[in-house]
C-alpha cells in the first residue's frame, strides 16, 4: 500500500472516529449543558486544565520518540512504559496532596474533592501510551477508532444517566474518568503488547535525549492552551468560565479532531520520509492543503451559525457564549497548521529548536494575556487571536528553512481555501440578519452554506475538492451497485 493510500485510509478511520466518537460526546455535551448549570461546566473546565497540564508531563515526549525511532525493541517499549507509569503515580500523589491548596486558590470548595478522583486519569493514561504508540507506528487507526467509539458511547451514556438522575457535576467527573479507563482496558484486552520487567538505561537516555525537549515544549504548549481556563477561573468566576468552556466546546471538537487526525497520520508518514527532501516537501504540502480545505470552511461556518446553534441546542442561559464562540473559531482555523509545522521540526530531529520556539512564543504571549485579563474575557480572546497569527508566522519561517517552502508560497496555497471559507461565511451569516425562527435560520444557513461551497469549488476546481468529489461519487456508485445486487 502506498503512503498516499495509507494516509487516506488513516484519515478515513480518524474521521470515522471523530464523527461517531467525538460526535456522540458532542451530543452528550449538549444534553448535559441543558441539564447542568454554567458553574458546573466551568468547574470541570478548570479541573480539565489542571489534569491536561500534569498529563503532558506523564506522556513526556517518549511516545513521540518511539514513533520517530525507526526500529524499536522490547527494551525501548518497557523502558517507556515503566517511566510513564512511575511519573503518573508520582504526579497523582502530588496532585492528591495539593488539591486543598488548589481549591483555596481558585475559591472553589468542591475542586479539592473532585481532583482526588479526576487525578486518576494520570495513571490510567500512563498505562496505555505504549499500546497507542505501537498502533500509530503501524498506522493502525482502525483499532484505535473502534476502541475510542466504544469508550465514548459507554461513558457518554453513563454521564447522561447520572445527570438525568440529578447527580450534577459528578456526571461530568464520570465522563472524564470512564472514557480513558474503558479505552485503556480495551487496549490491554486487545493484547497489542504486554510489559516485561526490564528497564534499559541506554534506551532511556536515547529516547529521553529527544523526548525531554519535546516534553518541555509540550508542557509549555499545554499550559498555554489551558492558561485561559486558569485565568478565567481565578480572576472571574466558574460561571464565566462555564460560558467560555461551552463556547470552546462547540469549536474545539472540530479543530482539535482535524488537528489530531493530521498529527497522528502525518507524523509517522513524514517520519518515514525524513531523509528524502522532495517527497517530504510534496507530502507536507498535501497534508497542509487538505487540512486547510477542511478546517477553514468548517470553522467559519460554525462562527456564522453560532447564534442559532447555541440558542437552539443548549438554551438562552448560554447566550453569553455566542460571541465567545464566534471569536474562538479564528484561532481554531490556524491550529492544524501549527501542528503540521511543529511535526516537521520533530521528524527532522529539531526537538531542541522546537523547545526554543515554544519558549520564545510564550514569552511573547505573556504580556498579551496579562495585559488583556484586566479588560475582560473578550479582550483575552482577542489577544489569543493576535497570538495565533504571530505563532503561525514564527512556525512557518522554519518550514521555509527545512524544506524550502517559503511563507509566500504558503500564503498562495492558503488564499484559495480562505476565499472559499469567507464566501461561505458571508452567505451564511447574512441569514442571521433576518427576523426568522432559529430553526428556519439554521436550516437556511446549512443549505446556503453547502450550495455556496459547492459552487465556488466547482469554479475553482482545486485538486483537494476534485479528489474528495471523485471518492464521494465512487462511494455512492459502489453503494448503489451493492443495493441493486441485493435486490
Amino acid at each position: 500500500m502506498t503512503l498516499k493510500n495509507k494516509a487516506i485510509k488513516g484519515f478515513s478511520w480518524t474521521a470515522f472516529e471523530g464523527v461517531f466518537s467525538q460526535g456522540f460526546l458532542f451530543v452528550i455535551g449538549i444534553l448535559l449543558a441543558r441539564i447542568l448549570e454554567p458553574e458546573d461546566i466551568g468547574l470541570i473546565g478548570l479541573i480539565t486544565a489542571v489534569i491536561a497540564i500534569t498529563n503532558s508531563i506523564v506522556e513526556g515526549g517518549l511516545g513521540s520518540a518511539l514513533i520517530r525511532k525507526v526500529e524499536c525493541n522490547s527494551k525501548d517499549y518497557n523502558t517507556v512504559f515503566f517511566t510513564n507509569l512511575g511519573i503518573g503515580i508520582l504526579l497523582y500523589i502530588i496532585l492528591f496532596n495539593s488539591s486543598s491548596e488548589l481549591s483555596i486558590f481558585f475559591k472553589a470548595p468542591l475542586l479539592s474533592k473532585i481532583l482526588k478522583y479526576a487525578g486518576l486519569l494520570l495513571i490510567i493514561n500512563a498505562c496505555s501510551i505504549v499500546q497507542r504508540t505501537i498502533l500509530t507506528k503501524k498506522l493502525d487507526f482502525k483499532t484505535q477508532a473502534i476502541i475510542s467509539i466504544i469508550a465514548s458511547i459507554t461513558s457518554g451514556v453513563s454521564a447522561f444517566i447520572m445527570a438525568y438522575l440529578d447527580y450534577g457535576i459528578w456526571s461530568l467527573v464520570v465522563l472524564a474518568i470512564l472514557r480513558p479507563l474503558i479505552n485503556s482496558i480495551l487496549l490491554w484486552l486487545k493484547k497489542i503488547w504486554r510489559p516485561r520487567l526490564e528497564f534499559s538505561t541506554k534506551s532511556f537516555n536515547e529516547l529521553f535525549n529527544f523526548g525531554y525537549k519535546l516534553l518541555v515544549a509540550n508542557l509549555i504548549n499545554t499550559v498555554y492552551r489551558n492558561f485561559y481556563y486558569i485565568l478565567i477561573g481565578k480572576y472571574f468566576s466558574t460561571q464565566s468560565l462555564g460560558y467560555y468552556t461551552r463556547a470552546e466546546g462547540f469549536q474545539s471538537p472540530f479543530s482539535s479532531n482535524i488537528s489530531t487526525a493530521i498529527r497522528r497520520i502525518s507524523f509517522p508518514i513524514l517520519s518515514s520520509l525524513q531523509n528524502d527532501p522532495k517527497p517530504l516537501k510534496a507530502t507536507f504540502i498535501k497534508f497542509l492543503r487538505f487540512s486547510l480545505f477542511l478546517n477553514f470552511t468548517i470553522m467559519l461556518s460554525i462562527s456564522a451559525m453560532a447564534k442559532p446553534i447555541i440558542l437552539l441546542l443548549i438554551g438562552e442561559k448560554w447566550h453569553t457564549s455566542i460571541y465567545y464562540l464566534q471569536l474562538l473559531c479564528i484561532p481554531g482555523m490556524l491550529y492544524p497548521l501549527q501542528i503540521l509545522h511543529l511535526n516537521l521540526l520533530l521528524i527532522k530531529g529539531y526537538s531542541n529548536l522546537n523547545l526554543k520556539l515554544e519558549i520564545v512564543k510564550k514569552i511573547i504571549l505573556l504580556p498579551l494575556i496579562f495585559g488583556s485579563v484586566l479588560l475582560g474575557i473578550e479582550a483575552m480572546i482577542y489577544a489569543l487571536i493576535v497570538f495565533s497569527f504571530v505563532e503561525y508566522f514564527i512556525n512557518s519561517y522554519y518550514t521555509k528553512k527545512i524544506i524550502k517552502y517559503t511563507i509566500i508560497h504558503q500564503l498562495k496555497d492558503i488564499l484559495p481555501f480562505l476565499t472559499i471559507a469567507v464566501l461561505v461565511f458571508i452567505s451564511m451569516y447574512c441569514i442571521t440578519l433576518l427576523n426568522i425562527h432559529y430553526i428556519a435560520m439554521l436550516v437556511a444557513q446549512i443549505i446556503i452554506g453547502i450550495a455556496t461551497f459547492l459552487i465556488v469549488n466547482e469554479v475553482l476546481q482545486l485538486n483537494e475538492y476534485i479528489e474528495v468529489k471523485k471518492k464521494a461519487i465512487n462511494l455512492f456508485l459502489k453503494s448503489t451497485k451493492n443495493i441493486w445486487k441485493k435486490k
